[in-house]
């Protein structure tokens, strides 16, 4: 029986057709998918990248202000508590720690408030002067982010103005423009990791049709509503319209409509 099993080829199993059929199959990347994810502005701006949608203004994040018609200068703290436009910067370079400022914005806010590296808060004063010399956030350290066309502007909350982006002729920086023009456009860039659209929805949201509306009557609903019997004007047993909804963003409102038809008139 040994010279039986001498005879025997030892070696991997083989299997006939497909092969590797225990390795993971890699998509090879095309040569134009990973050149599609390379920013160049960034990287012509050491690695600080342009916001473009007001979801990319998360608080907590550093910003930098640069001119947009492309001299490469940033918005620039000073010590006294004003600004002025830093010097050009060469490409890759990225902005100066004076032309660095913390954003601050809560996510359900449209208005956010910037604070610089000196730790005073960004604001106006009476005269319409860009200043950093609050201690605390009130209504003249609020501005609002403007976004169109690919280009961006910032307006005070404090009164309808634009901030410019081009000094005094003592070089300090005002927030006194009525319309933005080509001196108010701003590229707000950021050094903050990117990453990929943000789904505020709530988890109910996500469900599939059927366990959205059973999620939102259990979460409403505090006594039964005895359908039997009853003529209802809605089908609830059709959830066509309830996905329809998810989509178009007007959920909530179907499903109180729904609800009520569904109930009796002393819960609505």
């Amino acid at each position: 029986m040994s010279s039986d099993y001498s005879n025997v080829k030892v070696g991997a199993l083989k299997l006939k057709g497909k092969k590797n059929i225990f390795k993971a199959e890699r998509k090879k990347k095309s040569k134009g998918d990973a050149n599609a994810q390379i920013d160049e502005d960034a990287i012509a701006h050491g690695g600080w990248w342009m916001i473009k949608d007001e979801v990319d203004l998360k608080g907590g994040i550093h910003i930098s202000l640069e001119s947009g018609n492309g001299n490469r200068c940033y918005l620039a703290a000073m010590d006294n508590g004003r600004f002025t436009i830093g010097a050009p910067h060469t490409e890759g370079e990225g902005p100066n720690p004076e032309e660095v400022f913390a954003l601050v914005r809560t996510p359900d806010e449209q208005k956010f408030s910037m604070k610089t590296g000196y730790g005073k808060y960004i604001g106006i004063d009476t005269s319409g002067q860009l200043v950093a010399t609050a201690e605390a956030i009130g209504t003249r350290e609020r501005f609002v982010a403007v976004f169109q066309d690919g280009k961006s502007a910032i307006q005070s909350v404090s009164n309808p103005l634009f901030l410019s982006m081009k000094p005094d002729k003592e070089g300090y920086v005002f927030v006194a423009s009525r319309t933005a023009s080509e001196d108010e456009m701003i590229n707000i860039r950021t050094d903050v990791e990117r990453t990929g659209p943000v789904d505020w929805r709530p988890a109910e949201d996500k469900q599939s049709a059927r366990e959205c509306e059973t999620s939102y009557v259990k979460m409403f609903q505090h006594s039964k509503v005895d359908l039997k019997g009853r003529h209802v004007s809605v089908d609830i047993n059709n959830k066509q319209a309830v996905k329809r909804a998810q989509k178009d963003g007007d959920l909530h409102e179907l499903l109180l409509e729904r609800r009520k038809k569904t109930k009796s008139d002393r819960y609505c």
